[in-house]
């Protein structure tokens, strides 16, 4: 197993939770083999390498190669199984689920231009599916991987956004098939909870990155990290002004859980960093992490033919985690820290 990571799952486990709830239960979940529900995939089956907790993880995802890559160190265990599935299409399985993790679907800005259907639908159908197979297995939990992508275009003059916050969507903009289709999701678990007593709660993500991410992700932190890893100059196809919270993986996971296990029922909390920069700032934070390299940060307009870049930047606002806090939970990697772990992963 990659050392980092390792030690990632140690100190995820370490935290302070009440982790003997899932004990002997069935986990389901979706997308597992995505960067940060893969995190959480390798979590439970650490918990059960190190404290005998029992638990059956169900990996649902779409690409069987790029999963069975992704958990080829827990080859032939009997606690992971994975299923090649379209969320797409109603998901059955035999036996007690106690747990549902909805995380699949097209979280890359990549997509948005070149499948906006399959991102929208993913979203949008993909949620209720599996609220629907919640709501068959009579769960403790559906944990679902939203974004604060929801809060829609933010006025300028916002300077806190907390989880009651309104934003404005246009309808007629095709990036915004990712964030109308998180806000279907979303209201989607509320008309579930209400009508079916699915017992949920969502998280906010924004901009989460870790040891082993891809590095045709499409955003710009993981072609940062790639750019480093492979000697290579950073190129910028902005002037870099735009502003990012940058959390590290390992501190969004504690959140997850501790969300998961700890969290009021029917709510959502951000999972964002507390620390922000700029995209100029973060390539040449990583330029300098290493001298003896010899990069520097450069400018190239050309932008990927379907990616479509997000109109609007953190400037105008900062996300709050006041509730999360609340929880007990507090981040403890710096973006210097995080990156340079992340780099280190993949050396």
């Amino acid at each position: 197993m990659n050392k980092i990571v390792a030690k990632d799952l140690e100190e995820i486990i370490s935290e302070n939770l009440s982790w003997e709830n899932l004990f002997n239960s069935t986990v389901v979940i979706t997308g597992a083999s995505g960067i940060l529900p893969s995190y959480m995939v390798e979590t439970l089956l650490h918990l059960n390498k190190m404290r005998n907790a029992n638990i059956t993880v169900i990996g649902v995802v779409r690409n069987m190669d790029k999963a069975r890559k992704r958990f080829a160190d827990y080859e032939g265990q009997q606690d992971l199984i994975l299923i090649k599935h379209d969320i797409r299409e109603p998901f059955t399985f035999e036996g007690n689920v106690e747990y549902v993790i909805h995380a699949a679907g097209q979280a890359s800005p990549k997509f948005y231009g070149k499948d906006p259907v399959g991102t929208l639908e993913g979203h949008a159908i993909g949620t209720a599916n599996f609220l629907r197979f919640a709501a068959e297995k009579k769960v403790r939990c559906f944990l679902y991987f939203s974004s604060g992508a929801v809060y829609g275009n933010i006025n300028e003059k916002i300077k806190i956004i907390d989880e009651k916050f309104i934003g404005k969507f246009n309808p007629l903009n095709l990036r915004e098939c990712y964030s109308l289709g998180k806000l279907i999701g979303e209201n989607l678990c509320i008309a579930y909870n209400h009508q079916f007593g699915v017992p949920f709660k969502i998280l906010r993500i924004a901009h989460t990155y870790g040891p082993l991410m891809p590095f045709d992700d499409g955003r710009a932190f993981a072609d940062f990290v790639a750019n480093v890893v492979n000697n290579e100059n950073i190129s910028l196809n902005s002037d870099g002004s735009a502003v990012r919270p940058m959390l590290y993986i390992s501190d969004a996971v504690r959140a997850y859980f501790r969300i998961m296990l700890e969290g009021e029922n029917a709510n959502a909390y951000n999972v964002v960093s507390e620390e922000y920069t700029t995209i100029l700032n973060l390539a040449q934070t990583l330029v300098d992490l290493y001298p003896e390299k010899n990069l520097r940060v450069t400018f190239d307009k050309s932008i990927d033919e379907g990616y479509i870049p997000s109109e609007k930047s953190y400037s105008g606002g900062r996300i709050s985690i006041d509730k999360l806090k609340k929880l007990g939970w507090h981040p403890k990697y710096s973006i210097r820290e995080g990156f340079a772990r992340t780099i280190e992963s993949f050396q």
